[in-house]
């Protein structure tokens, strides 16, 4: 029997942290990548994404069984190179230092490619793609008729590289692009997020999603659509780490699943609240939907209000 294609994949890198907070707890071996929080985000409401991601040839099998509960693994490469493991050194200021435990980091940080993409995949909707401008370019050469949600490589994201963001956004004909706000100012400059929101879908970007922490979030459309999404409340703030890329991957997910933009900006929000109460990535087996659809409807009264 064929494999059956997920609806949705992102691509990336799987990475381990071990954390050191600033009062001295520790927390070993904790399940990281942009990509594993974004494809967990996704599975938050009910999907089974697949995952196109590098693991080191000794990536702990608990990891491995882990992701194997909420996510498809055909796209999963094992590399020849031990598996990237890193210090996260957090300080009471917010500061955070990394510091990388194994020599060979590149093919992590950069991720998987298309050649890493499984023929399984070929039906798959949506991609989730945190890349940099040639890596995003070459995705979008393989994937010509696929929605690509483009989340930018933080390093990429200067004033410098204004004229490169805008042309990929208008030669890659990138179907949802999501920065946080500190990087759209980056390139377009100190503007309110309205006015950045509108400069990117000027400049191509057919679904713009700026990320704004505790501000929540701006989305808006070529078709005239724009919405500001508050955060979704929470009791208490965990970990800042990956709620952005979790709410990225809720947010694909949605939209390929021809959700409005308004219920894709609420799915995020909701994915990013549960991200923000772990040590981690967030694990969907131990969210019931009864409790994440309170907190969807607590959300959307709060727009309506």
């Amino acid at each position: 029997m064929p494999a059956v294609s997920p609806q949705i994949a992102g691509a990336g890198g799987i990475f381990i942290d071990d954390i050191v907070q600033p009062d001295g707890m520790t927390y070993m071996g904790v399940l990281g990548g942009g990509v594993v929080h974004a494809m967990m985000g996704a599975a938050i409401w009910g999907t089974r994404p697949g995952l196109i991601a590098l693991a080191g040839y000794d990536l702990p099998p608990a990891i491995r069984l882990h992701l194997q509960q909420n996510l498809d693994l055909q796209g999963l490469h094992y590399l020849n190179i031990p598996q990237i493991r890193a210090w996260q050194i957090f300080e009471h200021d917010g500061t955070r230092r990394e510091l990388y435990r194994v020599t060979d980091t590149i093919p992590f940080i950069r991720g998987a490619q298309p050649e890493h993409l499984p023929a399984a995949y070929a039906q798959t909707q949506g991609f989730y793609l945190l890349q940099n401008f040639a890596d995003i370019a070459n995705w979008r050469d393989h994937l010509p008729d696929k929605t690509i949600l483009w989340e930018p490589a933080q390093q990429i994201m200067t004033a410098a590289n204004k004229s490169h963001f805008q042309a990929t956004l208008r030669d890659c004909k990138i179907d949802i692009v999501s920065p946080n706000l500190t990087e759209a100012q980056a390139i377009y400059g100190r503007q309110n997020s309205a006015a950045l929101l509108d400069s990117m879908l000027h400049d191509g970007a057919q679904i713009v999603a700026i990320r704004m922490g505790e501000h929540g979030s701006i989305v808006g459309n070529q078709q005239g659509e724009k919405y500001t999404i508050p955060a979704t409340h929470i009791d208490q703030v965990v970990d800042q780490t990956g709620a952005g890329n979790t709410y990225c991957g809720a947010f694909l997910s949605a939209i390929v699943q021809e959700n409005t933009l308004l219920e894709a900006g609420i799915k995020a929000a909701v994915a990013a609240s549960y991200c923000l109460e772990h040590i981690g990535v967030v694990d969907p087996t131990h969210i019931s939907p009864e409790a994440r659809d309170i907190r969807y409807q607590a959300t959307l009264k709060r727009i309506q209000t």
